[in-house]
């Protein structure tokens, strides 16, 4: 069950409420977004981020694949429901799902050289090495898709860890277990 409150839609500042707007489906703003607006700035602040994502230089596979491999890294299963079901849509098929979500190779070098990027973030506290972003420029990342790695980072870690406060309910079918695969 949701810790954090539910809001109303009529409960929302009409900013967020706009802000809102797009992520509204069959009608309805679904409840991990109004649990969200308890705090409506970080939502706001949230969905600019998301917004400015869909208009990166990273592709759609490329960031469901680091939003994949961070929901796995932070165990949020909430997230990795969700980003399963995406990342297929993005043309992932369940081997690469699985490998994405073990930062093991992917034969897709961009994609490879950003799961051992993220990995280092959670692994190896401090400066990446020389050695990680000039792996990652000889897979063709530029220096605008390693700013955009940070701030897809940055967007799906606040999900999962707010799902880990709200212990947010799952509404699709978990992801499955890496053990199954």
């Amino acid at each position: 069950m949701a810790r954090l409150k539910t809001k109303s839609e009529s409960d929302l500042s009409e900013q967020c409420l706009a802000s809102l707007e797009p992520t509204r489906m069959q009608g309805k703003i679904a409840d991990v977004y109004l649990q969200f607006a308890n705090s409506e700035a970080s939502t706001m602040a949230y969905l600019v981020m998301e917004q400015s994502l869909s208009s990166a230089s990273l592709n759609e596979l490329e960031i469901e694949a680091i939003k994949l491999l961070v929901s796995e890294i932070t165990q949020c299963d909430y997230c990795l429901s969700t980003h399963t079901m995406k990342s297929k849509k993005a043309g992932m098929d369940k081997t690469m799902q699985m490998a994405v979500r073990t930062a093991a190779p992917t034969g897709n070098a961009r994609v490879d050289a950003l799961l051992q990027i993220v990995s280092a973030f959670f692994k190896r506290p401090g400066a990446l090495s020389d050695q990680l972003i000039n792996e990652a420029r000889a897979a063709g990342l530029n220096d605008q898709e390693l700013v955009e790695t940070a701030m897809a980072v940055s967007t799906i870690f606040f999900t999962n860890i707010t799902n880990h406060i709200n212990n947010t309910e799952m509404t699709l079918a978990p992801a499955p277990k890496i053990d199954q695969a």
